[in-house]
């Protein structure tokens, strides 16, 4: 099991750490427009929508691994003062029962919606330049996707805790 683990993570992972590099070329185009604006005095019509899109990227494919971390947002007042095997029933119970329904549904959806917006020729509506959106939501699909495997793999650590094979 520890190596279907493995795998799951370098899959789930591997976005993650494109989308971190995503923060470069977000710096330069800002840059740029904020020169192109007040030096030329030529704004452009592309920047504004740019930006939010790689900042999406960047935000949504980082779910996966920021899972794997244990680095989302978590109430731990109660949680930290609990044993391994009880924090693992837990998390096994949670992502049993909502986390992994609700990221099939919402993947599922995603590629639905990511099938029309290509086939539609949907776009932005935003600003001048008005790209395809379908882009967006196939990342939105894929980040989704792959956070519903890290779920799975975050089940098997915690089934793996409770034959007490493995550590938090």
């Amino acid at each position: 099991m520890n190596k279907l683990i493995r795998y799951i993570e370098i899959i789930t992972c591997f976005p993650g750490y494109i989308a971190s590099g995503l923060i470069i070329p977000l710096i330069v185009a800002t840059c740029y427009e904020v020169f192109a604006r007040y030096v030329l005095n030529n704004p452009t019509i592309w920047a504004y929508e740019f930006g939010y899109l790689l900042m999406g990227f960047h935000f949504l494919l980082g779910g996966a691994l920021t899972l794997k971390k244990q680095e989302h947002i978590r109430i731990d007042i109660f949680y930290n003062r609990l044993s391994d095997k009880k924090k693992s029933i837990i998390d096994l119970i949670f992502y049993i029962v909502f986390i992994l329904p609700c990221l099939s549904v919402l993947s599922f959806k995603l590629y639905q919606h990511t099938q029309y917006s290509f086939l539609s020729g949907e776009s932005t509506g935003h600003s001048a330049w008005n790209p395809p959106i379908w882009p967006m939501h196939f990342i939105m699909f894929l980040s989704f996707f792959i956070l519903f495997l890290q779920s799975f793999a975050e089940c098997f650590k915690s089934i793996l805790i409770l034959k007490g094979r493995n550590k938090k």
